[in-house]
């Protein structure tokens, strides 16, 4: 500071003489302002100086990390929910794959268990047989153990920094038909679906929409027997009939020759076929044991005819099982005729076209 010698007015107050200059602002003052704005510059240096020591004390704790870090934090916090989202619904998806496909052999391991439960029951088996039910458990083991069908993938966008995976079956249809379609026995590959109607052979009953439904009409007139129209030698044909009503007896769907003369009203040789899953007819005699649980009202059942094979299967599409039976050509020669038998009023059965 200098004295100023050309009598200035105070820069503050206006009134008195200046006596003091100040570089930094260049403004001169009297000498009571002149020490109010040393005060102040005072007071300022003492922020500067608080400033400075809360700037050394966040240099030594690196402060200035914190937003940052706390991005990244969040960040962090971000991806691994997306992560854990994505691996949870791979799991899920693994899990109800793993489940379907146990329903699924479980299936085809019942319709195996009951080819070879009939051909040790009949004692009507050979090597080829033993061979094809080993290879068939194998396969169906397989599929348990060593799944070919599934996969776990990597997402593969470039432009995705966290990568998702998926489950993906490489086979969407159902592996019991997978199974059913590798052996010749259950193949649906070489079925034929025909057109049938009904013929009436004897009984109290009525056939109705050209001759695609029949009714008991009676259970005291007794039994009644409908044979197809169709004659079947050769191939493999399928039938689709449902059960439009059902009373408290059992409906039989199976075969007869038709080159047999019929020897009484309830018995012929070659009758072949079921009054219900376990309960059947072979070489014209009953064999197992009746329960009217399984085959219900509105039930649709598929009779398989097998003339190259020598056998005949029905499927229960609600329990989605699958029996079978072996037909020997010596006591029902070809060609077939499919047949049902009626005992109990009301019952009636459709053919599907």
């Amino acid at each position: 500071m200098e004295l100023d010698t050309k009598n200035e007015l105070c820069a503050k107050c206006k009134k008195s003489i200046s006596v003091e200059q100040c570089h930094g602002c260049e403004q001169s003052f009297c000498s009571r302002h002149f020490m109010k704005h040393r005060l102040y510059l005072s007071q300022q240096m003492d922020e500067l100086s608080k400033k400075q020591e809360l700037l050394q004390q966040d240099l030594n704790r690196d402060n200035f990390e914190y937003p940052l870090l706390a991005s990244i934090y969040a960040w962090e916090r971000k991806s691994m929910r997306k992560i854990q989202e994505i691996a949870e619904k791979a799991r899920d998806d693994l899990e109800k794959w793993v489940e379907k496909t146990k329903n699924e052999v479980k299936i085809s391991l019942n319709q195996i268990t009951e080819q070879v439960r009939s051909g040790e029951k009949l004692n009507d088996y050979t090597e080829l047989d033993l061979q094809k039910w080993t290879k068939q458990l194998e396969d169906l083991r397989d599929l348990l153990v060593k799944p070919s069908t599934i996969t776990i993938v990597e997402d593969e966008n470039p432009s995705s920094f966290i990568r998702t995976i998926k489950v993906i079956d490489k086979q969407p249809a159902s592996h019991s038909s997978i199974v059913l379609e590798k052996h010749e026995s259950l193949s649906r590959k070489s079925i034929d679906p025909v057109q049938e109607h009904f013929v009436k052979m004897y009984g109290p009953c009525k056939l109705s929409e050209e001759d695609h439904v029949v009714t008991q009409s009676s259970y005291r007139a007794g039994l009644s027997q409908i044979s197809g129209n169709n004659q079947y030698s050769s191939g493999r044909h399928s039938i689709d009939f449902l059960i439009e009503n059902k009373g408290i007896k059992n409906m039989f769907i199976g075969i007869i020759s038709s080159s047999h003369k019929i020897i009484s009203p309830t018995f012929d040789y070659s009758v072949h076929g079921w009054w219900n899953l376990d309960h059947t007819i072979i070489n014209g005699e009953s064999k197992g044991v009746d329960s009217d649980e399984i085959i219900q009202t509105g039930d649709k059942i598929t009779l398989i005819i097998g003339c190259d094979n020598h056998e005949l299967q029905l499927e229960h599409h609600r329990t989605k099982r699958l029996v079978q039976l072996p037909i020997k050509l010596e006591v029902c020669p070809f060609p077939w005729k499919i047949l049902v038998r009626l005992l109990t009023a009301g019952d009636s059965i459709r053919i599907l076209c």
